[in-house]
């Protein structure tokens, strides 16, 4: 038997986003680089971020938004949305609930321990996303599905599925939006 390794040819598009995005500045660009100056020793990757990780991280995706439509729940991946201000945004899913509330749903692959709660530090960057796009959505509400690859790190090791539903205050979000803001227009991204 001979074996060698082969070229897939897949390098430049692994970690594509499956989605259609405009040109221009996006809401991600603007909450990336925050978080690059709040955390550079865990956002500034030299070299971007790592493309397999973000395949896994969109096939992922792909596979919850298809358990969700076979279990019969409303949920929806919303066309692409620009503020006022000409940033777009695009959330994972807009999901509707029994009592016809609209929530933004964000799908996750990640890591990190499932050690602590969603409100820790370590996961402000999502809880910074997904008000953002609360926010343009009109909605206060938010859940996110989330795969925990390395469970919790401690006697879980295998991969944890959780999900969690969040409410947040008007004050809250207009508060994030405003951050956001003063960021891009202090780095001249609007």
């Amino acid at each position: 038997m001979n074996i060698v390794p082969a070229s897939h040819g897949l390098d430049a598009t692994l970690g594509a986003s499956s989605g259609l995005r405009s040109g221009g500045v996006h809401i991600s660009d603007v909450y990336n680089s925050l978080y690059q100056e709040l955390e550079p020793a865990r956002y500034a990757q030299a070299g971007g971020p790592p493309v397999i990780k973000m395949a896994m991280g969109l096939a992922w995706e792909a596979y919850v938004e298809a358990c969700l439509r076979r279990a019969g729940i409303d949920a929806y991946r919303p066309e692409e949305g620009t503020t006022p201000e000409g940033l777009a945004f695009s959330p994972d899913l807009i999901l509707i609930d029994e009592r016809g509330i609209r929530r933004v749903g964000e799908i996750k692959l990640t890591y990190m321990s499932e050690s602590e709660t969603l409100g820790e530090p370590k996961f402000a960057k999502w809880l910074t996303q997904v008000q953002a796009y609360c926010h343009h959505m009109g909605t206060s509400s938010a859940r996110f599905y989330v795969l925990f690859v390395n469970g919790n790190y401690r006697g879980q090791r295998d991969p944890v599925f959780r999900a969690y539903d969040m409410t947040f205050t008007a004050q809250e979000l207009k508060d994030n939006w405003q951050l956001l803001l003063n960021h891009a227009r202090h780095k001249k991204m609007l």
